[in-house]
């Protein structure tokens, strides 16, 4: 099991800066944790106030009944560190900080960024700057991102771990709208500790996850990333990642966000084609292609068949793939027979590949389909790709 495991499954988790109000950041991780009906323990700590949403509240973390599997804190910069080292004393496993004013904003944040370190000892950190974490999977948020109000969320295979909290929200509510299920979200932010290569470690193990989504401003240690992404190789879940900072604004704007330090875009390419990472080039990739691929199998090779019933969207296909480096070899004699055999007498083009199949003009085009969608592929190809344009197909027409 992860070491990491219990930070996605906790059994009790104090909210140390909890408010009254369920509208305010500080309010919203109780409310979603019951809006989810958790089933472990949830401790407020605010010395000011003796219950939240009826839960008593307690006034200070050495007041809480048990050490706590996980905490998030909701407090100020100035106002974290102490917090930290008093929840390490209690015995807290795990502390997710919300707060900003750390490594991302120059020489004090950094010395501050350093002493939540010190401070937190042997207890981890995801942190700070993230919106949390979401287990979609169980039904833990340990989150405050305003995305989690929509409610109740697809479970599916993809997991996903961004170094941006509000791009993690922005990938919930997308997935939600276009019916995409996911295992388990994590903002890291700034990664005083915790960084993106625990948590694709832990993917990788975890029976939930199929597919890992990754939302890159930086990269902070190879080796240890490397490691990971290897791991996800072997168990084959594909790795499908989105790196920001390929311009100079970008790059930027990624130092100034979480403190990032930015490489040569090139040299980021070579990286991850080395490791078989699949490079998205727009958020909207970082949302269709995890989800593509979690309905497919894993590549085998690079050679590959595709059969249509239309000939422009053929074309397409063909297009793509020649320009992302994959083969449309022509099938051979024995392959054309045994098309002809399964097609009806005159119909498509069944010595190219594209393979126009043109079965729109059959009686029966989805019993055409059917037959289409099993023909075994010669041995000089390792994929098959299936295009169909079943439009406006009436209702006697189907089988």
């Amino acid at each position: 099991m992860s070491a990491i495991e219990t930070l996605f499954r906790p059994r009790s988790v104090a909210v140390v800066g909890a408010s009254t109000d369920a509208t305010k950041t500080s309010g919203l991780p109780i409310r979603f944790l019951r809006q989810q009906a958790f089933g472990g323990e949830i401790y407020p700590v605010n010395p000011r106030v003796g219950e939240i949403d009826g839960l008593r509240c307690y006034g200070s973390i050495d007041a809480l009944p048990s050490k706590p599997d996980v905490a998030m804190v909701l407090l100020g910069a100035a106002r974290t560190v102490e917090v930290v080292r008093d929840l390490a004393a209690k015995g807290t496993r795990y502390a997710i900080v919300l707060a900003s004013g750390f490594g991302e904003s120059g020489a004090d944040g950094r010395s501050r960024q350093a002493e939540l370190l010190e401070a937190a000892g042997p207890m981890r950190i995801l942190g700070p700057n993230t919106i949390g974490l979401v287990n979609v999977s169980d039904g833990v948020p340990l989150s405050a991102s305003g995305a989690l109000a929509a409610g109740q969320f697809q479970k599916g295979p993809v997991g996903v771990v961004s170094q941006s909290g509000g791009i993690l929200g922005a990938l919930l509510s997308r997935a939600a709208a276009r019916g995409i299920g996911l295992s388990k979200l994590v903002a890291t932010s700034n990664e005083a500790d915790l960084e993106i290569a625990d948590f694709i470690d832990y993917l990788a193990d975890d029976a939930q996850t199929s597919v890992i989504a990754l939302y890159i401003e930086t990269i902070r240690n190879p080796d240890t990333f490397r490691r990971a992404a290897a791991k996800a190789r072997a168990a084959g879940k594909p790795i499908v990642a989105l790196k920001i900072g390929r311009s100079d604004a970008g790059a930027r704007a990624a130092a100034s966000h979480t403190g990032a330090m930015a490489g040569s875009d090139r040299t980021y390419d070579a990286f991850f084609r080395d490791l078989g990472v699949i490079r998205a080039q727009s958020f909207g990739d970082l949302v269709d292609v995890p989800a593509a691929l979690a309905t497919q199998p894993v590549l085998k090779g690079r050679r590959v068949a595709v059969l249509t019933s239309t000939g422009g969207a053929g074309t397409l296909v063909a297009d793509s793939l020649g320009l992302t480096g994959f083969d449309a070899p022509v099938p051979d004699e024995e392959t054309v027979a045994r098309l002809k055999q399964a097609m009806p007498e005159g119909h498509g083009a069944l010595d190219g590949n594209p393979v126009d199949i043109t079965f729109l003009m059959s009686r029966e085009p989805m019993k055409v389909a059917n037959k289409a969608n099993h023909m075994p592929f010669p041995l000089n190809i390792r994929q098959g790709l299936t295009f169909w344009n079943l439009v406006n197909l009436s209702s006697d027409t189907k089988s």
